[in-house]
């Protein structure tokens, strides 16, 4: 087949919204997906390798809450009218026109990094035909489709991140640049209660199950890594072993520093002696 038939067509001119755009084979290629849940360092990595890489890092795709600025993303596709599914079998259709409108804006030739949080894959709807041994969201199955690696990044502290993401909605503050590292950024001591906090680390790793769970079923080629392989003392091999799975090369400096700080939330809970034990005594996997 000529080349030429493989051309991305943006989806304004397509005549039959009906009909996907064609996708250019060598922009999903190069495209690699980080799948994580809130709060698992994938941020970190991301910008990790792409400072180490010079892969592209765009922000997460398919969030519909970032603003215009942040790039192309699903909240920018729906305010420009793209075609969207409104029926369940019409997601796969609606996700090419997404991926063709974000590959417009994406620079030629460099890898791209597709980061995708759990929640979000859902949301150009589920595969429920059973096809494989599970309900699948639509994006993972079409990415998995056109051959895209998947770095899966989970988080074996499911209690730290629980600690860290209501810590975080408590504040607003969800990164923190390497720059600023030198101190504990100042707010307010949180009492959470042990209660949610349990609670909340068993939804996350629910998520977690269920991601391992679909990924699996559709028989995705993926690399799982913790965030505590990458913030523990041997974290240059564990990012060595990504740079062979994704078939890239990068030098890591002896001085590198990570664009944004691991997440540490310890100091900012006064009562985190008291969360761990009640954990301990009712789930104790859950502190790692």
């Amino acid at each position: 087949m000529d080349s030429k038939d493989f051309l991305m067509q943006p989806a304004d001119v397509v005549g039959d919204e009906d009909r996907p755009p064609r996708l250019d084979y060598r922009d999903f290629q190069r495209s690699i997906v980080l799948l994580s849940n809130f709060r698992s360092g994938s941020h970190m990595l991301k910008l990790s390798l792409g400072k180490l890489a010079g892969m592209t890092t765009p922000a997460e795709p398919f969030n519909h809450g970032f603003a215009p600025e942040a790039g192309y993303t699903l909240k920018m596709y729906l305010s420009q009218g793209g075609p969207r599914p409104s029926l369940m079998t019409e997601g796969h259709a609606a996700l090419h026109h997404f991926m063709a409108r974000f590959y417009a804006q994406m620079p030629a030739r460099r890898s791209i990094i597709l980061d995708v949080k759990y929640p979000q894959a859902y949301a150009f709807g589920v595969n429920a035909s059973m096809q494989v041994p599970a309900a699948v969201p639509v994006i993972l199955e079409e990415l998995h489709k056109l051959q895209m690696p998947f770095i899966h990044l989970t988080r074996r502290d499911q209690v730290a991140q629980a600690i860290s993401l209501m810590v975080a909605e408590d504040s607003g503050e969800y990164l923190v640049k390497s720059d600023s590292a030198g101190s504990a950024p100042q707010g307010r001591v949180l009492r959470l209660s042990p209660r949610d906090v349990l609670s909340r680390a068993r939804q996350l790793r629910n998520a977690t199950e269920n991601a391992r769970m679909v990924l699996g079923a559709l028989g995705v080629r993926q690399h799982e890594v913790t965030f505590e392989d990458l913030t523990s003392p041997s974290w240059r091999d564990h990012y060595r072993a990504i740079f062979r799975f994704i078939n890239q090369y990068a030098d890591i400096p002896e001085n590198y520093v990570s664009p944004t700080r691991a997440q540490d939330s310890s100091g900012k809970v006064a009562n985190l002696a008291d969360i761990r034990s009640f954990v301990a005594e009712r789930d104790p996997v859950l502190n790692g």
